[in-house]
């Protein structure tokens, strides 16, 4: 028997494992022709990430990392799956934006644009209650998790403006349900920064309509960063990684759940049988509670730009 949710869900069905409808290796989840940059590759979620591309035939993959040996053993299991799939590997650390570039310039050299990006990389720092928090290490949350992941968007926004500025993206960021929870005790600084990566993704998916780009909280997967948090980790990271495949091969994803916030757990014949509500409610996205409810998604982006627009003719 599968244990019970630790959240609520979306809904009704809620897994911890990976099941038929994002088994990468089916028919309809062929990545045939794609290629996949994947950060923190070497291990836990971008890993396994990588491996389900390769399990859907992709073509090539990119594997970026900060440790080399890491993403050496990473590849050697990639090839035990796929031993057709093209692999780059690139050593950067993310939250440097010289070696993102570098990475970036390889990756391109070898693939072109990828046509997907996941930003796994990320870290766990600051914990703690605020009144004691080491502010230099709750700043080091941000670096990882906020600036690195911006660092690797803007570097592959700049390679797509430049080589292939008419080819449509998909681009999965991996934030944490920390975003929006109410509160997690001695996480602030996690979720605070997870919640402004999770943000500018949305921006990224409002400046770039035509992209695929989707927040998904990965689980609850016993990663290293779940260890050091002392979390209870029932979920596999092949559950985020088939979901990933699946986000990326299917139409009706784009069509539904294009720039929301969408947690991998969650069924996705459920998930698409919502369709209606999703959009008419312009729901699982990140906003304030009882205010504009009765004003549209697209009314309320309107206004926003229209503000903003009025604020840069005055100054």
């Amino acid at each position: 028997m599968a244990p019970p949710p630790l959240y609520p869900s979306f809904t009704s069905t809620y897994h911890s494992d990976q099941y038929a409808a994002i088994d990468p290796t089916q028919p309809s989840l062929n990545c045939s022709g794609k290629t996949v940059l994947v950060t923190g590759a070497g291990r836990g979620i971008g890993k396994a990430i990588a491996i389900a591309f390769a399990q859907a035939n992709a073509r090539g993959i990119a594997l970026v990392g900060r440790t080399m040996s890491s993403l050496e053993e990473a590849a050697k299991e990639i090839k035990q799956v796929n031993a057709n799939v093209e692999l780059v590997i690139a050593t950067a650390d993310i939250t440097d934006s010289d070696q993102v570039q570098v990475a970036m310039d390889t990756i391109v050299g070898r693939f072109g644009v990828p046509d997907v990006l996941v930003n796994n990389a990320g870290g766990l720092h600051g914990m703690g209650p605020l009144i004691d928090a080491d502010l230099d290490d709750v700043w080091k949350a941000f670096e990882l998790n906020v600036k690195g992941p911006l660092n690797v968007t803007q570097a592959y926004l700049q390679a797509h403006r430049t080589h292939s500025p008419n080819t449509p993206r998909v681009v999965i960021n991996i934030p944490s349900g920390a975003a929006h929870l109410p509160y997690a005790p001695g996480a602030a600084a996690y979720a605070c920064s997870k919640l402004a990566s999770a943000k500018f993704t949305e921006y990224l998916h409002h400046e770039n309509p035509e992209w695929s780009v989707f927040n998904m909280q990965p689980g609850v997967v016993a990663t290293d960063l779940a260890r050091k948090a002392g979390r209870k980790a029932p979920d596999t990271p092949e559950l985020p990684a088939g979901f990933a495949v699946w986000l990326v091969t299917q139409p009706e994803a784009k069509a539904v759940l294009n720039g929301r916030f969408i947690w991998a757990n969650w069924d996705v014949t459920e998930l698409l049988g919502r369709r209606d509500e999703i959009l008419s409610k312009d729901l699982l996205t990140l906003t304030l509670k009882g205010w504009g409810e009765d004003v549209s998604a697209e009314d309320m982006k309107r206004r926003a730009v229209s503000v903003h627009r009025d604020a840069d003719k005055a100054r």
